[in-house]
């Protein structure tokens, strides 16, 4: 078994479900009362959560790189952002550190290339959606036509996330409103939704609709679980 290195903490409750799911699949891969070897750098959230509402970048890296450069020198074999918007830092951490970055992209792009999903419609916060970084990213990836939601849609499923979800919120009201942009997109020709932010799946899974969900917390998980336990 590998020992991996998870930057948490953007935010704190989508850091609890890596935890879970990465000793689920121990169990699974082991057998027993086995555990995942699991060093974890917990970002302080109220920190980072300035930096991203200042739109400033060189400060949220900063940090990310401060954090995975702790998890090297603790001997981990592999590091995992856990945060789709974190993720603007997955190359300078790897330069940073020379390990490898178990890249949340690279699981969301194969799990949509084998579904064969052409116009997937991307939700999470507004940098996800909207920012030059994230798109772009996926774009080298993936050659599909990655719907965005409208403004005013943008700005319902950014209040979701950042005044509930990252609190712990989940809320009925929240899950239709989320649906319903969901929904309007399936009718413009949608083929798949992507929960593009680690706490959507707080809210949403496959069983709230009938277009295929990429779940980004699942799909790293499930990477990251591979690549430590041999299966890669």
């Amino acid at each position: 078994m590998k020992r991996l290195g998870v930057i948490g903490g953007v935010s704190p409750e989508s850091t609890v479900i890596y935890y879970r799911l990465l000793n689920r699949a121990a169990r699974a891969r082991f057998g027993g009362e086995h555990s995942a070897n699991i060093v974890l750098y917990a970002l302080d959230y109220g920190v980072m959560i300035r930096h991203y509402d200042n739109r400033d970048w060189p400060a949220f890296i900063k940090e990310v790189v401060k954090g995975a450069e702790t998890l090297a020198a603790a001997g981990v074999d592999a590091l995992v952002i856990s945060s789709n918007t974190t993720h603007v830092a997955a190359d300078a951490i790897a330069e940073a550190t020379g390990l490898p970055v178990i890249h949340m992209l690279d699981a969301l792009s194969d799990a949509m290339k084998a579904a064969d999903v052409k116009q997937p419609l991307l939700t999470g916060t507004p940098v996800v959606m909207s920012g030059d970084h994230y798109r772009p990213a996926l774009a080298q990836r993936y050659r599909g036509d990655t719907l965005i939601p409208d403004e005013g849609e943008q700005a319902v499923i950014a209040r979701i996330i950042l005044d509930e979800l990252v609190n712990g919120v989940v809320l009925d009201e929240s899950r239709k409103a989320y649906l319903a942009i969901i929904n309007r997109w399936r009718d413009k020709g949608a083929d798949g939704v992507i929960l593009g932010c680690t706490e959507l799946c707080m809210i949403l899974d496959q069983s709230h609709t009938d277009l295929p969900v990429f779940d980004t917390t699942a799909l790293h998980a499930e990477a990251a679980a591979r690549f430590a336990f041999g299966d890669a």
